[in-house]
């Protein structure tokens, strides 16, 4: 009975390895990427099949694809597009400045880390093979084995530390079907200052001072302080001030109109007084001396 018993559990593991060969079958994840100096992400991710692998599932390679997809840990988010040749079926993720912080998938993790970006792929089989796999690891295993990786990283500063091929600023890895794969892909590199350091720049969050706001309010005022002191002076001339009458006399003596008997400096001399109005003054005439009493 036991011996029975074994013969059933070998055949039926047997049957899921071919299957999960099948459904595998090379399947491969190429991946291209350039990380920009503003914390964006350029360049394009491909996943496919053979097509004649996807025709032992399902004729329309479509169909059977859409129904091996899900054996693979979620990829990050892109514009994606039907990619199809001669012989291989799949979908094609482009990425166009994409933001750092969407690099966080199950599959591909591209993070900064201060002043260091930290790029790592796990090639764990528990993250592989989920559908087909999930009863036994063996099965995860084979799947992940029969797995192709082609992966390239290109970074805006030095390549400190990796598991690939460096070449200049890129790092690359060949990870081929049928073959054991190391435990995950990974590189660090060096990461150039954050962008909008200089003074004048709009800095939110992280503790700088936003001198363009402030630069900008001041020009403002200065402005309307100006106009206020223009139309100020212009309102002063047109209702004329203490200096609007002043006359300059033949000799240049600057002052108001001058009159008769009018002061001409400090300390001067009054002039003859004006006559008063009224009756004229009598004339002088001597005093008779009284004469002698009648």
């Amino acid at each position: 009975m036991n011996t029975r018993l074994r013969r059933s559990r070998a055949f039926r593991l047997a049957v899921c390895l071919a299957l999960v060969a099948i459904l595998s079958g090379c399947m491969q994840l190429n991946l291209g990427l350039t990380v920009n100096d503003d914390d964006t992400v350029s360049g394009q991710l491909l996943l496919t099949a053979p097509k004649s692998v996807l025709r032992q599932r399902n004729p329309d390679p479509a169909v059977a694809f859409a129904q091996l997809r899900p054996n693979i840990p979620s990829l990050p988010p892109g514009a994606e597009s039907r990619y199809e040749d001669a012989t291989s079926y799949g979908i094609q993720i482009t990425y166009r400045k994409t933001p750092l912080a969407q690099f966080t998938s199950e599959s591909v993790n591209l993070v900064r880390d201060d002043d260091l970006y930290r790029f790592s792929l796990p090639l764990d089989p528990k993250k592989y093979g989920g559908m087909v796999g999930q009863q036994d690891p063996r099965q995860q295993q084979a799947f992940m084995t029969l797995m192709a990786f082609e992966i390239s990283v290109t970074f805006p500063g030095r390549v400190l530390d990796t598991n690939g091929t460096v070449t200049g600023r890129s790092v690359s890895w060949k990870v081929v079907a049928n073959q054991p794969k190391p435990a995950e892909l990974r590189a660090v590199a060096q990461a150039p200052p954050p962008p909008a350091t200089s003074p004048a720049a709009v800095v939110t969050g992280n503790g700088s001072f936003p001198w363009l706001p402030v630069v900008g309010a001041v020009v403002v005022l200065l402005l309307v302080a100006a106009v206020a002191f223009v139309l100020l002076m212009r309102r002063r001339r047109s209702r004329g001030g203490p200096d609007a009458t002043a006359t300059t006399d033949p000799g240049g003596t600057t002052g108001a109109a001058l009159g008769p008997g009018a002061l001409t400096g400090p300390g001067a001399s009054a002039g003859p007084a004006p006559a008063t109005t009224g009756a004229p003054a009598a004339p002088d005439t001597p005093t008779r001396p009284a004469g002698p009493p009648a």
